[in-house]
């Protein structure tokens, strides 16, 4: 399980407290936490220690403040200063978009892993043998004007109707719904051009997205860039 926490001396010790009782409930079971630093690293550090002594299994650190925005760079140093410290594995999360950044965050900080979110969103097969995608690819390729070869090694779109029909059977909060298919369909990172695949979606598909009322809305726009019928 995951437990998420400020890094405050109330909040260290109902954290501890939580740990404990898990792991007493459950002889073998896995209990980690995922933090952001904070301002001043020793609270971080003073964080670590206590859920470390409270019997947590591994650590994700989040390398940026709660205040920091996520177009701002990761704090690898900060991360690397809580391996230096830590007893436990260390996992570090944010801007982790291809292989060559899991490469250079594992060197530059000596982590026991690497966590991904918005980059998993745009890239599924990020952390597969065979990624989903390995060459760059222009907007028609990815939505299927591309050679065949382009699109044997491209799979976004079953992935994002996978998601799709998720949505349909466990519903959740439309906000998220928007918010995971764009990032899915191509970020501001990529429509910039430093990312290192192509996006599913233009710009301009992409914020008529953004302009959606409806999870039905969604499908006719996701079906007409696709060129397909759903109903």
């Amino acid at each position: 399980m995951i437990a998420s926490a400020k890094s405050t001396l109330q909040t260290l010790s109902l954290t501890s407290s939580f740990i404990s009782s898990d792991k007493e409930s459950e002889r073998y079971k896995t209990v980690s936490v995922k933090i952001r630093i904070h301002k001043d690293l020793r609270k971080t550090l003073d964080f670590v220690r206590e859920v470390e002594n409270a019997g947590v299994d591994f650590i994700t650190v989040h390398g940026r403040m709660r205040s920091t925005r996520s177009s701002e760079p990761v704090n690898l140093d900060a991360i690397k200063l809580v391996k230096e410290h830590a007893r436990v594995p260390i996992v570090a999360n944010g801007d982790v978009f291809s292989r060559a950044d899991v490469e250079r965050i594992v060197s530059e900080t000596g982590v026991d892993g690497v966590m991904s979110a918005r980059g998993l969103l745009e890239e599924p097969g990020l952390f597969a043998r065979s990624p989903t995608l390995t060459t760059s690819k222009n907007h028609s390729a990815a939505v299927g004007e591309g050679s065949d070869d382009d699109q044997s090694q491209d799979n976004r779109w079953e992935v994002l109707e996978t998601f799709l029909n998720n949505v349909i059977r466990a519903p959740i909060p439309f906000k998220l719904v928007v918010h995971h298919i764009s990032e899915m369909v191509g970020s501001d990172r990529l429509q910039t051009g430093r990312g290192l695949i192509g996006t599913l979606f233009t710009k301009e598909e992409r914020a008529a997205l953004m302009e959606c009322k409806s999870f039905l809305e969604v499908l006719d726009l996701v079906d007409g860039v696709r060129g397909v019928r759903r109903f």
